[in-house]
């Protein structure tokens, strides 16, 4: 029988720990025992982890390094690092396994957003052949996760490998989304076993400052995922998404906006409810689970890393 409160402890530098641990602390059957980057020493009774890993971490794979060993340990792990930064998932499914104990990617992203729409689209919509997404995301001044202040992807600077850096950081994030489109609309069949091709641009000013970071990414002729990345204005969500499929006969276009919930970006709102809704259903999981779903923050069955 599960315990009626469960002690679990925040790690990692990235930008939502501390909303993460505010939340966990206010729940009724989470107890938050520890906030902390440092990853070597837990508070005794903890029994699950929520890993939020900053940009610096991922880009140090500092999650491939730390997960295996927590997960080794015992403890139960929820990370929100990008599916390609956890490290190989064989190594993943073999310390749960030594540790009797259950990890889980929340999919805690915005891309979870058009994949679930998608989703639901594809219950009403059939003989879709091409899917276009174009995803408009405006960093406040406090940026957003994973990445941090508009500077770190290179808006407001003169550097484009600031843009190229930030890109290639987030593609596990972004190819998980398009597998999991594919898998919606396409039954895995257009991309399956690939990786999305993609390229990164950048729109700048008179004086060369970079004004939008614009990604395009493509999976397969009928998949493409499109992110413009911008400084946030008081005149717009700074959430958007623009969807558009075709079929022999017709072109649709669903058009979405997400607004701030009390001063919250709504991609961060989204990583914050999705990592701590999951902490509960991975602790009750069996142990020895390795669970990967973008779709839901919570652990599926049927998507596991490792068969």
């Amino acid at each position: 029988m599960s315990s009626p409160t469960l002690a679990v402890a925040v790690l990692g530098a990235g930008l939502l720990a501390g909303p993460i641990a505010d939340r966990i602390d206010a729940r009724p059957d989470l107890e938050l025992t520890a906030r902390s980057a440092d990853a070597r020493v837990l508070p005794a009774g903890t029994g699950s982890v929520v890993y939020v890993p900053s940009l610096a971490e991922i880009a140090a794979a500092a999650p491939a390094a730390i997960l295996p060993r927590l997960l080794h340990e015992g403890y139960d792990v929820i990370s929100t690092a990008p599916q390609n930064g956890h490290g190989p998932p064989a190594a993943l499914a073999d310390a749960c396994h030594a540790g009797n104990s259950a990890f889980h990617a929340t999919g805690a992203f915005q891309t979870t957003i058009p994949a679930r729409l998608i989703r639901s689209l594809t219950e009403v919509t059939r003989d879709i052949r091409r899917v276009e997404l174009v995803e408009e995301l405006d960093f406040t001044g406090t940026g957003v996760y994973p990445w941090g202040a508009p500077g770190e992807i290179g808006i407001g600077t003169v550097d484009t490998a600031l843009a190229t850096r930030a890109a290639a950081l987030a593609d596990g994030y972004y190819a998980a989304g398009l597998h999991v489109l594919d898998e919606a609309v396409f039954d895995g069949v257009t991309g399956a076993g690939e990786t999305p091709a993609g390229t990164v641009d950048v729109v700048t000013d008179s004086t060369g400052v970079i004004q939008k970071v614009i990604v395009d990414r493509a999976l397969g002729p009928a998949l493409s995922y499109r992110s413009v990345w911008s400084a946030a204005t008081a005149d717009r969500a700074p959430l958007r998404y623009r969807l558009t499929t075709t079929t022999d006969t017709a072109k649709g276009t669903a058009n979405v906006r997400f607004k701030c919930m009390a001063g919250v970006h709504p991609a961060d709102h989204l990583t914050c409810v999705n990592a701590v809704e999951a902490i509960r259903p991975v602790h009750e999981h069996a142990p020895g689970a390795a669970h990967w779903d973008h779709s839901a923050g919570r652990p599926v069955p049927g998507r596991q890393l490792t068969g």
